[in-house]
């Protein structure tokens, strides 16, 4: 998956991370699953596994820059 980004939200995404001692990914992760929750969307079923935990591929969100 492949989306847009302003280069002042990037910038704004990249202080953050660093800010907080984050990877980008880590931050992206994060921000999806406060939106999901906050629509009322159950995440905990979706977060088992994933690359790490269960040894499959992990969705890749590519950023161009």
């Amino acid at each position: 998956m492949t989306f847009k980004i302003s280069d002042e939200l990037l910038r704004a995404l990249d202080e953050y991370a660093r800010s907080n001692r984050l990877s980008r990914s880590e931050v992206i992760r994060e921000a999806i699953i406060l939106l999901l929750r906050s629509r009322g969307v159950d995440v905990e079923k979706y977060r088992g596994g994933g690359a790490a935990g269960a040894g499959g591929r992990g969705l890749v969100i590519e950023v161009q820059v």
